[in-house]
């Protein structure tokens, strides 16, 4: 008995699923050492310097991802979109210019943020500009967080992940020798704290430029960047900047609202909180751009494998928080008796988000291989605004606590939201009538030929097949 396509249907999900899994593995991997790493970066932090010191440091380090994603301007999920692309003796040239841009438009933010401190007076964020070598300091920080984001999604497009886990692991283990260094020598405040941090990712580039110096022999050009090879992508690279920055400020913006809602050594106790929860979190967001990457630009593939990532990072979530639910204390004792006594229910509700997270960031992935980054960036901004506002007013009821659970509540309300058009995605298509159905005719009657020679059963199959040839995906970012 032949094998039918509706038989064969479960097993296409599979197919090519290896993909989403190799680049999410590659994710989860070196977040997950890095995570670790940074546990152990912290944990220094914490027996070495105050808590107020450390957070200072949280609150600098967070504001220096945030002002890096920014001055991303896009760039990065862009390459990931245009590498393969673009010709092999040209991509060398796009990469170096994409870094070009990120590094100074950081840079600048950084400096920017550090007057800006000053002048308006904000106490406990003044410290990053108290000096103008403070200053420099926290804008060369910016500047490398931006430059390095930017790498790390330009190596993962040229199918690299061993070099961005290699990378990331560079850097950690030498933010803790920095750090250890610094501390032994006598620095003390939250800025020696953020200078081991710049230093460590430093040191970690040249083994990039190392292990990508077999390139230089297919470039084509010399120059070290060249503007006009982002002639045309301008309008891609803004709509994906926007989309990026409404999913990334909500988090990173959560240590500031601390910090200037509460003060700096509430934000040390939160900072432990949100550094142990980002083994949760790291799903969503490696699950949602493994299936991007591995998407070719192809909706059918993606929703054919979204039917199966979505609920399996549900689960994963899910089980994530019922095993760290009883063993949350013991992680945060080992920060301090004072983080565990602090931390330890904004811990147990925070990593609830995990499970929201992954609608939210399967819309995202869904929208982006549509070419809809635009329309998402609109809807994603508005839920950011709620999350922010949201988290305002629960620090300002009940601390950090409040803020944790009307986050949380804040996310959930999203997802239901956006699983909507999830669900709608995912629905097979809809058969016509049994009367306008035959073997090999259309509705005259006569065989229905598609434009690759083959009969179709129907007409819907020959619209279907029309559309993929003559009407390419809109992209209106």
């Amino acid at each position: 008995m032949p094998i039918t396509a509706r038989a064969l249907a479960p097993l296409q999900r599979f197919k090519g699923f290896e993909r989403v899994a190799a680049v999410t593995a590659t994710l989860v991997g070196t977040q997950a050492i890095t995570s670790i790493l940074g546990f152990v970066y912290w944990t220094v932090a914490a027996r070495r310097f105050s808590v107020e010191s450390v957070g200072l440091a949280s609150a600098a380090t967070s504001s220096m991802q945030l002002l890096g994603s920014i001055g991303m301007l896009g760039l990065g999920t862009l390459l990931i979109r245009e590498m393969t692309r673009v010709a092999l003796s040209r991509r060398r040239l796009l990469v170096r210019t994409a870094l070009v841009l990120s590094t100074a438009v950081s840079f600048v933010l950084g400096l920017l943020l550090a007057v800006g401190a000053q002048l308006v007076g904000a106490d406990e964020l003044a410290k990053v500009g108290s000096s103008p070598q403070v200053a420099l300091l926290f804008a060369v920080g910016v500047a490398l967080t931006g430059m390095t984001l930017v790498l790390d999604q330009a190596v993962l497009a040229l199918g690299s992940g061993l070099l961005q886990l290699e990378r990331n692991v560079i850097a950690s283990v030498t933010k803790i020798g920095f750090l250890l260094a610094l501390s032994f020598g006598g620095a003390d405040g939250g800025m020696a704290i953020y200078l081991s941090w710049t230093l460590g990712t430093l040191v970690s580039l040249p083994v990039v430029m190392w292990r990508t110096r077999g390139g230089l022999q297919h470039q084509e050009s010399k120059r070290l960047f060249d503007l006009r090879t982002m002639r045309g992508l301008h309008r891609a690279a803004a709509s994906h900047h926007a989309l990026n920055l409404a999913l990334q400020a909500p988090p990173l913006l959560l240590s500031l609202v601390v910090t200037v809602v509460l003060s700096a050594t509430d934000n040390g106790y939160f900072s432990t909180v949100r550094l142990v929860a980002g083994f949760v979190f790291v799903l969503p967001y490696a699950m949602a751009i493994g299936l991007f990457a591995a998407a070719d630009a192809d909706e059918r593939e993606l929703i054919s494998r979204m039917r199966l990532t979505l609920p399996l990072g549900m689960a994963a979530s899910l089980a994530a928080c019922v095993v760290l639910y009883p063993i949350a204390r013991p992680i945060l004792l080992a920060f301090g008796d004072a983080y565990a006594l602090e931390g330890l229910s904004e811990l147990r509700v925070i990593v609830l988000a995990g499970i929201p997270l992954i609608v939210k960031d399967h819309y995202v992935a869904l929208r982006r291989v549509q070419g809809r980054t635009t329309e998402a960036a609109g809807v994603v901004l508005v839920g950011a605004v709620f999350e922010v506002a949201g988290a305002t007013a629960g620090a300002l009821h009940s601390g950090t606590l409040g803020l944790t659970v009307a986050w949380v509540i804040v996310l959930a309300v999203e997802a239901v939201v956006l699983a909507v058009p999830l669900a709608r995605a995912g629905r097979p298509a809809r058969r016509p009538p049994q009367h306008m159905r035959g073997r090999g005719r259309g509705r005259l009657g006569l065989p229905v030929e598609t434009p690759s020679g083959g009969l179709v059963d129907d007409d819907s199959a020959l619209f279907a097949a029309l559309a993929d040839r003559d009407e390419p995906p809109r992209r209106d970012g």
